[in-house]
């Protein structure tokens, strides 16, 4: 739970600090801005995980397992289907954290792999009628995409749980 309770800027500093020398000399890598916004969205996705988790009977796993199940075959027949939706809902939600995240990005990105975030921000910084407007479109499919998340997760939610 830790990127919660720090600044997703100072993630970005940081990655900055490791990746930049070597032996993980990363800074023009591609790989860098998904994998700081894989650590910022990792808490929320175990938060969403977590309750149907524990909702696992292990005396159920260990039957499957008594009556000849391999351990692929047991999370494949026990595990998935109990935690299913919330590997759906998990997955919605890191998409959603994602694709808005900005603080890591704006220390971490390059002009050639930019981010909707990134590119509202640049539009913006810019002067000019059209960039404002290109600006506004892009935050306006930005908040529709979020909404569209969202309803997704409240939609496969699993009811047995009420709360994240």
């Amino acid at each position: 739970m830790l990127p919660l309770g720090t600044s997703a800027v100072t993630l970005g500093l940081g990655f900055l600090l490791v990746f930049s020398r070597a032996p993980f000399n990363m800074r023009t890598s591609s790989l860098l801005v998904p994998l700081a916004h894989t650590l910022v969205a990792f808490p929320f996705v175990i938060r969403s995980l977590l309750p149907s988790w524990t909702l696992i009977n292990p005396q159920l796993r260990q039957a499957a397992a008594m009556l000849g199940g391999n351990p692929i075959q047991v999370w494949r027949k026990i595990d998935l289907p109990i935690i299913g939706r919330a590997i759906l809902v998990a997955g919605a939600f890191a998409f959603t954290i994602s694709i808005g995240e900005f603080g890591a990005t704006i220390l971490l990105s390059r002009p050639e792999f930019t981010t909707v975030p990134m590119a509202i921000y640049r539009y913006l910084s810019l002067p000019g009628a059209l960039n404002y407007g290109q600006a506004m479109a892009l935050s306006t499919i930005l908040m529709g995409f979020c909404g569209v998340s969202i309803f997704c997760i409240e939609a496969i939610r699993p009811n047995a749980i009420s709360e994240f």
